[in-house]
């Protein structure tokens, strides 16, 4: 009996590492650390934005002579903001085009216009708990600067003496947001705010002065600035 005993407790021995590595506890706190993670992820993989505006190729920039060629870029920053940057080149607007074809405009007297316009909105997004931006409801600031030159006939476009528009803007605008990645996005807004209008008139390239621009009327002379536009892209 003696002999047996030192065999069995050898053997016991030998086989507690095994039975203690099978009861120890996996650190599950790890593993729903990570699962938090991807759940993060999961939440805040929010889509950009390419789009543009077919509104703006009507009117936009400098009203009523100017059509707007705008590119932009939305790109999420929070679950509910984004940041939103544009750049646009603008031409003679459709609806002007239309006025100078109604009243019989010469070559001495057609506008010939160029330009552009910049613009960032930061925008905050009112989400449902399993919402995220860049969808759904929306509110921010939107500022731009444009401007934009305007010569009357194409003898003073080549003389180079033409009017210069300065354009600063700065609103707080209100929309809606369709975007879901891999698909067309729609936005829709409108805004109203502060608008600040200088126009110059350049004799020649080096001589030039600010002028008054109560011929232009109140609509281009008031700083209430009221907007409203339609904005098509593709999420990715």
């Amino acid at each position: 009996m003696a002999s047996i005993f030192p065999l069995l407790l050898f053997i016991a021995l030998s086989a507690f590492p095994a039975f203690a590595f099978a009861f120890v506890p996996r650190d599950t706190i790890q593993l729903k650390t990570k699962k938090i993670n991807n759940l993060k992820d999961k939440i805040f993989d929010a889509p950009m934005i390419l789009k543009t505006s077919p509104t703006a190729f009507l009117g936009g920039g400098i009203f009523p002579f100017t059509a707007e060629y705008r590119l932009m870029l939305e790109m999420t920053t929070a679950r509910n903001q984004s940041d939103q940057v544009g750049i646009s080149l603008l031409g003679k607007s459709i609806l002007w085009k239309l006025y100078e074809k109604a009243y019989n405009y010469t070559s001495t007297e057609v506008y010939k216009i160029s330009g552009w316009r910049i613009q960032y909105a930061h925008k905050f997004y009112l989400l449902s708990r399993r919402g995220h931006a860049p969808s759904g409801f929306y509110f921010g600031p939107l500022i731009s600067y444009a401007n934009a030159h305007l010569a009357v006939g194409l003898s003073r476009h080549y003389a180079h003496t033409y009017y210069e528009f300065h354009d600063l803007n700065a609103n707080l605008v209100f929309g809606v947001q369709a975007a879901h990645r891999n698909r067309t996005s729609f936005d829709l807004y409108f805004g109203l705010g502060y608008k600040n209008n200088t126009l110059y008139y350049h004799a020649t390239t080096y001589r030039y002065a600010q002028i008054d621009s109560k011929d232009l009327g109140k609509v281009y002379n008031t700083h209430i600035n009221a907007i409203f536009g339609i904005n098509l892209g593709y999420a990715f």
